[in-house]
């Protein structure tokens, strides 16, 4: 007897051969490398070659490197958010088992993104390395014997190339996303803040933190959610100033 609900399940849990989630809409790539980065501010042409590397039937890998709060994450995000079957690592946050045994369960992943990958342990950089050679990871962990094979492009992120070995950078198409200037930074936290207040509450509350020397983005994010409608000129510069007091500098412990 034919089951809707059972169909209809399996229909939902079924595997999709296409890697974008929603087919794009657009009609020409660079359109549809807009359409698929929306949340990021210009950067138009880094958008659309990255967005050529997801289309690529060849393996192509990409390193995004650059400081804090460049949106070098944000297009990780993107990616995360937007395609099938993605594994997402990151890097500064693991312990010595952590990427393999992450690796190990997304075999079938077709896009693995390493944020801060500069971050990974010397053994799991020589892991990373053997699978953008050829696919294959072997290793021997605390008695584990890892050996397996992974399809996948890797997209990484890395406020430096420092400890990343010349074979390492070799296989990654390394794109660098300098420090917004003070004009480009006013501009992103508008962008990026558009859906929550006004353009003049945003300029104001990225001048108070360029003129306290904080070019951070997701600090202007952060305090915009503060913010109510019908707050002051003298509310915003309260709110923005005493997080800017009372943010912790340093580690603190009052053990």
């Amino acid at each position: 007897m034919f089951n809707v609900s059972d169909n209809l399940k399996k229909l939902m849990n079924k595997k999709t051969d296409s890697l974008f989630i929603d087919e794009p809409r657009s009609k020409t790539i660079q359109e549809q490398s807009k359409e698929f980065f929306s949340k990021i501010y210009a950067l138009d042409l880094m958008k659309e070659n990255i967005y050529r590397a997801l289309l690529a039937k060849e393996q192509v890998n990409i390193l995004l490197i650059g400081p804090p709060a460049t949106s070098k994450t944000l297009f990780m995000e993107q990616i995360q958010e937007k395609c099938n079957d993605v594994c997402y690592f990151d890097a500064s946050n693991t312990t010595s088992a952590g990427f393999l045994e992450v690796l190990y369960e997304h075999q079938r992943a077709k896009v693995l993104i390493i944020d801060e990958v500069d971050k990974l342990r010397k053994n799991d950089l020589n892991s990373l390395l053997g699978l953008l050679n050829n696919g294959r990871v072997v290793k021997t962990l605390k008695e584990i014997r890892y050996n397996f094979l992974m399809n996948c492009k890797v997209f990484a992120t890395s406020n430096s190339n420092a400890s990343l070995t010349k074979p390492m950078r070799s296989r990654f198409q390394e794109y660098h996303l300098p420090e917004y200037s003070d004009d480009d930074f006013i501009e992103v936290v508008k962008f990026c803040v558009a859906q929550r207040i006004t353009e003049a509450t945003a300029e104001i509350i990225a001048k108070i933190l360029l003129a306290h020397e904080r070019k951070d983005v997701r600090a202007a994010i952060s305090i915009s959610n503060l913010l109510q409608r019908g707050d002051t000129l003298e509310d915003i510069s309260r709110v923005v100033e005493t997080w800017l007091t009372y943010k912790s500098q340093n580690t603190i412990d009052y053990n």
